[in-house]
């Protein structure tokens, strides 16, 4: 699928585009190039010792802000497809720094259609996280504008779609890496006792990657089949001999995340491993069928026992 294709990845030094550019490196051996797009040059560092050029002639690697149009525009020049994950993403710096998070998040998003479209990029997929509904916090928003933008820019040359990610195993800045840091002091913050959040590992993020592009036909979005998991089971498991210290929640935090909306439900299909919010609504008849195929003992997890009772 890849083979002989220019990929442009945006945020390439994060856990998603990282993880993206190993697999398609171990599964494409013909791939023309890779460009790892990001600001961050400590991290190309990093990167790019674990792939030397001498190795891995295909990737560029290129220092740019998608803030800056001019350079976004220049270095995708001939991509075929783009992956988008470059974002501000933590909650609490981007509540507190709300302008510069809507011009990374919002601005910067519209900058990448731009240069896309301008480019003739076949397709281009935005990385979205289960925050963008019904949001509450400026992320959650700045996502969901960002959504909004990907579903309104497919034309007859490029196609644009979205995947919808819960919290990354594991990655940088989230829950998992902070109870193994301070597990060992024998007290654990916890927001509220009844707090979930939806997490996805890394092959389900990049396989939810490669089934969109197969797949997608613009204006679609994909949703990996997740778990939702108390926290306070996850600090147990981290970290059995602390205690729990309740801290309450903050003023932009849920008790529990959604990955679909009341208004996206309608327009809504599934697969054995993917819901699939469509452009248009599929036919009540569709849905059920798509439901009912499922293994049973998956089917009773899915949003569609809700649908269909």
């Amino acid at each position: 699928m890849l083979n002989h294709q220019s990929i442009f990845i945006t945020g390439g030094t994060g856990t998603l585009g990282s993880a993206f550019l190993h697999k398609i490196l171990a599964t494409y051996p013909q791939i023309n190039t890779v460009t790892i797009y990001s600001r961050d040059e400590m991290k190309q560092y990093e990167l790019r010792r674990r792939y030397p050029s001498v190795k891995y002639p295909m990737i560029r690697w290129v220092i740019g802000d998608i803030r800056d149009q001019e350079r976004l525009h220049d270095k995708m020049k001939g991509a075929d497809l783009v992956i988008h994950a470059a974002a501000m993403k933590h909650i609490p710096i981007c509540e507190e720094n709300p302008e510069e998070c809507l011009k990374t998040n919002v601005t910067g998003t519209k900058n990448v259609i731009h240069a896309a479209l301008d480019n003739n990029v076949k397709q281009t997929i935005l990385c979205s996280t289960d925050k963008s509904v019904d949001p509450i916090s400026i992320y959650g928003n700045s996502k969901q504008a960002a959504e909004k933008l990907f579903l309104n820019a497919s034309n007859e040359h490029s196609k644009f779609a979205i995947i919808r990610l819960g919290n990354i195993w594991g990655s940088r800045g989230s829950v998992v890496p902070l109870f193994k840091e301070i597990g060992e002091s024998g007290k654990l913050p916890i927001t509220h006792p009844n707090m979930s959040r939806f997490f996805c590992t890394e092959e389900q993020m990049t396989d939810s990657l490669f089934y969109t592009l197969e797949t997608m036909q613009g204006g679609e979005i994909v949703i990996p089949k997740m778990i939702a998991r108390k926290i306070t089971d996850i600090a147990r498991e981290i970290a059995p001999n602390a205690t729990h210290q309740i801290v309450g929640l903050r003023g932009f935090e849920k008790i529990s995340e959604k990955l679909v909306s009341d208004i996206e439900l309608p327009r809504t299909s599934e697969n054995a491993y993917y819901w699939i919010i469509n452009s248009s609504a599929p036919s009540t008849t569709q849905i059920v069928k798509d439901a009912r195929e499922l293994d049973s003992q998956y089917a009773s997890k899915t949003i569609f026992n809700y649908l269909l009772n």
